[in-house]
């Protein structure tokens, strides 16, 4: 049997430049874990060894499965994966659950995490009236997004009053999910920029990021500026959602209403990360980021395959900053 200790599911073949590919498999080296590669080309000859007993992985970071696509090749592998006694981050059937906006919308709710006023309309519901008091609730402009969608895709914005036919237009992206109706939140602005943060959820270590909704461009919260605008309210949020949906590595989008200057859960959980750098891509992620995170997966597995893994703590991972800011 062919044993690895570390693997990553990728949907495109690999590129020569990949910085947070190679990285991972760099930071394996260097732990002495053995790495195997799995994309397209090679996932049907791999799925069978798996399916043989002829290949194990301990340790699978899943970013090419459509987990709600029991027909997807990828998905289909993680399982497989899974039943073989993997490790696999997320979790396909965590990822099942809170993924899905019309179920995590309601945890989110119990456990009394801010979010926008929302309606769930079910994907059966295909002549849902809103109540006067929903009306209200929603105002103007409010967005209409699928509850099981991800990266904006099928999100609309809706700037006159609530109508029958706005839903029905908007249910055609995906008609066999259910949709939420969220008022629109336009978000505070600090010192000319939106405050508006994307924060990653790293096995426990918190990474809050400025995130401007409009040019998708971030940067990571220094120290600095956590105590100067009152942002611990992004760790505690998301620490709360990382409880909730049980995933390992996510981020969510978190902003401060303007209308009430609270802090408020935008986008709620968004697993396998976009994660290209932003050396190559201008609204890509910044690329010591990229690096601390793919050393930061590294050392989790290496802790699950030396039998250490553990969870037990909350940190918060700052970047480094210059002298000059350090004396302001």
């Amino acid at each position: 049997m062919s044993i690895y200790d570390f693997g990553i599911g990728w949907p495109i073949p690999r590129e020569e430049d990949d910085l947070f590919v190679n990285t991972l498999e760099a930071e394996c080296s260097a732990r002495k874990l053995s790495f195997i590669f799995v994309d397209g080309s090679s996932l049907k000859k791999l799925s069978s060894a798996v399916k043989k007993g002829e290949l194990k992985i301990k340790f699978y970071l899943d970013m090419a499965s459509e987990t709600y696509d029991s027909e997807d090749k990828f998905t289909r592998f993680a399982y497989r994966l899974k039943d073989s006694g993997a490790r696999i981050v997320a979790d396909p059937d965590d990822v099942k659950a809170a993924a899905d906006k019309s179920i995590t919308h309601f945890d989110l709710v119990a456990a009394k995490i801010p979010v926008p006023f929302t309606v769930v309309v079910r994907h059966w519901e295909r002549t849902r009236r809103l109540s006067a008091e929903e009306k209200k609730g929603l105002g103007r402009p409010f967005v209409i997004k699928p509850a099981s969608g991800y990266g904006q895709q099928g999100v609309k914005i809706i700037n006159q009053k609530p109508k029958l036919k706005d839903i029905a237009e908007a249910r055609k992206f995906d008609e066999g999910d259910n949709f939420l109706l969220q008022e629109y939140v336009e978000p505070q602005a600090l010192e000319g920029r939106p405050a508006w943060f994307r924060v990653y959820h790293l096995f426990g270590e918190i990474i809050p990021c400025w995130w401007d909704p409009g040019t998708h461009i971030f940067r990571q919260v220094t120290l600095k500026e956590m105590d100067t605008y009152k942002l611990s309210p992004l760790i505690q949020i998301s620490s709360e959602i990382a409880r909730i949906t049980l995933i390992d590595w996510f981020s969510c989008e978190i902003a401060i209403n303007k209308k009430t200057g609270k802090f408020v859960v935008i986008d709620y959980m968004n697993d396998q990360c976009a994660i290209y750098p932003q050396s190559q891509h201008k609204d890509g992620v910044p690329d010591d980021l990229v690096i601390h995170i793919a050393g930061r997966i590294v050392e989790k597995a290496w802790q699950y395959v030396k039998g250490r893994f553990s969870l037990r703590y909350r940190a918060v991972w700052f970047p480094k900053v210059k002298v000059k800011e350090e004396n302001a």
